[in-house]
């Protein structure tokens, strides 16, 4: 009798609360519809005025749910930045992986790959870069990943000359303005969707490879002392 009416409790539980049977959702499927659900929203309301309420309104789960997952409006936010970080990243080594090439190739490969992302993923970077811009800590780490990928191709150009040659400035500080200038280019670019991404990958590597192989050639002409 009591199993019976354990139940009877356990049915009319589920009964009062039809949504229950979403929870059942695998965690591998659910958080990426949460996060993009998030990354919607805080696009569009920004960071401070986006509500978990709405978000959850938006994944079609409940705040609770929400909390559960991510702990806070801050944990939801860095989850999702963290996500887009590791997209980017990924879309960028599948671009270069097995291309061969020189090293300049790689670069305006990855530069590809970069704008792409942001072409299809337009809320992912208005979120990275126009809202809070870029917070330190995990996420800090994700973007010194992508840079040592930059600084590893700029490096291997450097590489092919003598040691007088090169400039000032390490690989580490060049890939950081590299990336400064597509990353720059691309905020231009949400307001300037009619260009196609191609080209404004090719433009800002051929931008910084001229720049670089000038830094070279002036770095060989006036070469300092050791």
């Amino acid at each position: 009798m009591a199993e019976l009416e354990a139940r009877g409790r356990r049915g009319n539980g589920a009964a009062r609360r039809p949504g229950l049977g979403t929870r059942k959702v695998p965690r591998a499927v659910r958080e990426p519809q949460m996060l993009q659900a998030a990354g919607r929203v805080f696009a569009r309301r920004g960071f401070h005025d986006a509500s978990m309420d709405e978000i959850a309104g938006a994944a079609g789960i409940s705040k609770p749910m929400l909390y559960h997952y991510f702990g806070s409006k801050e944990g939801l936010y860095f989850a999702y930045v963290d996500l887009s970080y590791r997209e980017i990243i990924a879309a960028i080594d599948r671009a270069v992986a097995g291309a061969g090439g020189s090293p300049e190739e790689q670069l305006r490969r990855g530069a590809r790959a970069y704008y792409r992302y942001v072409g299809e993923h337009r809320d992912a970077f208005r979120v990275l870069f126009r809202e809070m811009g870029d917070p330190g800590g995990e996420l800090a780490r994700q973007r010194s990943r992508l840079s040592r990928r930059v600084a590893a191709a700029i490096d291997a150009i450097l590489a092919r000359g003598d040691a007088a040659s090169r400039p000032r400035l390490s690989a580490e500080a060049l890939a950081e303005a590299f990336l400064g200038a597509a990353r720059s280019l691309a905020d231009w670019w949400l307001d300037h969707p009619q260009v196609p991404p191609e080209d404004l990958a090719d433009q800002v590597t051929d931008l910084f490879l001229a720049g670089l192989h000038g830094l070279v050639e002036a770095a060989g002409a006036h070469p300092t002392g050791p």
